[in-house]
């Protein structure tokens, strides 16, 4: 062999040799997951890194995502990302989105699934670096990937056109909603809670603040100021904590400020800044409800069983020259005498089916009202409409009103409504029961505490006005 030739292979060898020294050095790094949330919505999640202890050189920080398994499945390079590519000793830190849609095996991540994270420092990429251990899971995160199921209601009305349902009948009045974001075949599957209502005014005039804190059900009151003119519409779309948002649920679509809406709604002397005044004054303007001879309307006053007739009477469109002079049939209390003031308000609602005796022949007429009797009053109302459908027939004749729905334990998700609670204070069986299920579930009656619902502490005028007032809201 020549010395020329030899030295080419001698050079070869040398430059082989070289080349795999290359490739072969091994890559020096530490990387981990600093924070991750504990949902995202199945599109993406944003995860925080750290990387320190850097050799010299090219390194690649890459992420690693599977989906849980009960038997844990090897890591596929087709679900790796690239973080960060880094040149030098430097430490490196900062926030990385992992797709979902462009990986292989998690691109139809469901609610529910539960997707495991780890990270490597190769000098490869993805596609030829070392596949991480097993059982290497640095962090984890649930996917939900559905919004909150919600429904709105708009102010009362006995408008029968659709167009005009959008219209208020004064100038003040509350839009609400209500939406749950949890599953409603099993608590089990995760669900990240709701999170905002971002809801959305347009018009001529300043729109009004949001309503206190983030909240599941929304109270959102407007006052129109009189300078409000032209088209104007409100809408919301709820959002819960993985991002995910429903709707947008129009509340009102572009109509016309009419001049009714201008106008004050009607009022009482003694219910400026109430709790209650938007249901009083509202309902009042439209004649659901009145007041006292002296100008009051006492929202802070209880009633008896006897006023709660004459209230109830009113509001379904009866006065005092329309009500029986002597009971009906089944109504016949030994305790409500043909002079008693309010015997026809008494006879009235129990022949409608509103209003029940307490047993023994008796109305029970001056005892005070209850909680539980007024939700149990409301849900005779909404049974009793499919029966007598003239009942309240200028407001539950609306489309929509939410008393249609009321009844319906089945509608629309196999239970009472969008909510449920645990009252300690409502005895399986009690004739209350269910209507307080009923009227919590759908918004309609709030409870006392987180556990209790005081169905026996009696009502007050101005909580009677509200639940009234989202029993009868139309229901989107």
């Amino acid at each position: 062999m020549s010395k020329k030739i030899f030295t080419v292979l001698l050079l070869a060898v040398f430059m082989l040799a070289q080349f795999s020294i290359a490739s072969a050095v091994a890559v020096t790094g530490d990387a981990s997951i600093t924070a991750i949330p504990d949902f995202s919505s199945g599109t993406d999640v944003d995860l925080d890194w750290a990387a320190t202890g850097m050799a010299a050189g090219t390194k690649n920080i890459l992420v690693w995502g599977r989906e849980y398994a009960a038997v844990p499945v090897a890591y596929d390079p087709a679900d790796c990302q690239l973080i960060a590519t880094i040149i030098g000793t430097s430490d490196a830190s900062g926030t990385f989105t992992y797709d979902f849609t462009t990986t292989a095996n998690l691109n139809a991540l469901a609610t529910g699934d539960q997707v495991e994270f780890t990270l490597s420092v190769d000098d490869q990429t993805c596609a030829t670096a070392d596949v991480p251990a097993i059982d290497s899971v640095m962090g984890v995160n649930y996917v939900d990937a559905t919004g909150p199921v919600f429904f709105y209601g708009n102010p009362p009305s006995t408008a029968l056109v659709a167009a005009s349902l959008d219209t208020a009948a004064c100038n003040t009045f509350e839009y609400w909603a209500l939406a749950r974001d949890a599953s409603f075949v099993s608590l089990d599957i995760a669900y990240s809670g709701f999170g905002s209502w971002n809801p959305q005014v347009t018009g001529t005039f300043a729109p009004p603040a949001p309503m206190g804190p983030t909240s599941s059900l929304l109270s959102w009151t407007f006052a129109f100021p009189a300078t409000a003119t032209g088209p104007w519409t409100a809408s919301i779309s709820p959002e819960d904590m993985a991002g995910n948002v429903s709707g947008p649920g129009v509340l009102r679509n572009a109509v016309n400020v009419v001049p009714a809406e201008l106008e004050d709604c009607a009022t009482f002397s003694d219910i400026a800044g109430h709790e209650d005044e938007v249901y009083v004054r509202y309902l009042a303007t439209l004649g659901l409800i009145s007041g006292f001879a002296d100008g009051t309307f006492g929202a802070d006053n209880t009633l008896t069983r006897a006023e709660a007739s004459a209230l109830i009477e009113i509001s379904n469109g009866y006065d005092d020259t329309m009500l029986p002079t002597s009971a009906p049939a089944g109504c016949d209390f030994t305790d409500v005498a043909a002079s008693d003031w309010f015997s026809g308000w008494v006879w009235q609602a129990c022949d409608d089916g509103l209003m029940n005796g307490v047993g023994g022949g008796l109305f029970d007429p001056n005892n005070l009202l209850t909680r539980g009797q007024v939700v149990t009053i409301l849900n005779n109302v909404a049974t009793s409409y499919f029966v007598n459908p003239a009942l309240f027939g200028g407001f539950i004749d609306t489309p929509n009103v939410l008393l249609l729905q009321f009844p319906t334990p089945a509608y629309p998700y196999g239970g009472y409504g969008f909510r449920t609670a645990a009252w300690t204070d409502v005895s399986v069986g009690a004739f209350y029961a269910t209507p307080v299920q009923k009227a919590y579930g759908w918004g309609i009656a709030e409870g006392t505490s987180d556990t209790t619902f005081s169905p026996d502490q009696a009502a007050t005028r101005g909580e009677f006005a509200k639940m009234l007032y989202r029993a009868l809201s139309r229901e989107f």
